[in-house]
């Protein structure tokens, strides 16, 4: 998988269950979309990148024009974030983008944040009808600290990709990762992608017991920069930023 949207990379990841309400301007007014998505409270490790990602489905039988607006970005300071489009993720510094949806097309839509040193920030997603001016705003919640050995035993019970260790390395770090004693086994793949969101290595693509994991990777053939390590199991997603130096 290779996505390179800006000057960013973005690994997409979609979830499909829960939306928030819609405001209407006009009350009598049916909504001509709807946007879905699973939490928009996102958990993620220090100098990594989160991501939020839903759907856009439009409702009606007719082409909608849609408008993406960042209204809020409350973020520390060093972290940035940028609004995303199906495949493409736009610079940091665009706060709106349209998009005309054919009749019952859909389109995933979301942020991605890139995450400097711990704390907690919100960015406020504003989606509308540019004609019949149909709400649905959403504030997405990012949350972020070190997960340290102490703190492993509450991730027990869910799927969980710990900081690696050492980090910066060279050029060998160990990746930790947690699948819950809830289920025998799981699906998932490991990745590993350089700053151009190129795949550089898969360090696991198959079924994997449950328990805790831990593997080293060797970067003894790439060159120094920063890498980002995804594992992906369903509609679990998390990445977290390497920083190689040789």
């Amino acid at each position: 998988m290779d996505l390179q949207v800006g000057n960013k990379p973005t690994m997409q990841c979609l979830f499909l269950i829960l939306g928030l309400s819609i405001l209407a301007a006009d009350g009598n007014r049916d909504p001509s979309f709807e946007f879905n998505f699973s939490s928009s409270e996102i958990y993620v490790g220090e100098d990594s990148v989160g991501s939020f990602y839903g759907t856009i489905y439009n409702l009606s039988s007719s082409p909608i024009s849609l408008a993406v607006v960042r209204r809020i970005n409350l973020l520390p300071n060093n972290w940035t974030s940028s609004i995303c489009l199906g495949t493409i993720c736009y610079f940091e510094s665009i706060d709106s983008v349209s998009i005309d949806m054919s009749a019952e097309d859909s389109i995933a839509c979301g942020l991605l944040a890139w995450i400097d040193g711990a704390g907690q920030g919100t960015v406020q997603l504003d989606i509308f009808d540019l004609e019949s001016n149909v709400h649905q705003i959403v504030d997405v919640n990012f949350f972020v600290g070190n997960v340290g050995l102490s703190e492993e035993v509450h991730l027990i019970n869910r799927i969980s990709l710990l900081p690696s260790y050492p980090n910066p390395f060279n050029p060998i770090t160990s990746i930790r990762f947690n699948i819950p004693f809830s289920v025998t086994a799981k699906l998932l793949s490991l990745k590993i992608y350089d700053i151009t969101g190129h795949s550089v290595d898969i360090l696991v693509d198959g079924l994997v017991e449950a328990g805790f994991h831990e593997l080293q990777w060797n970067a003894s053939n790439q060159t120094s920069g920063v890498y980002f390590v995804e594992l992906l199991s369903g509609k679990n997603r998390y990445v977290q930023k390497l920083v190689l130096v040789k």
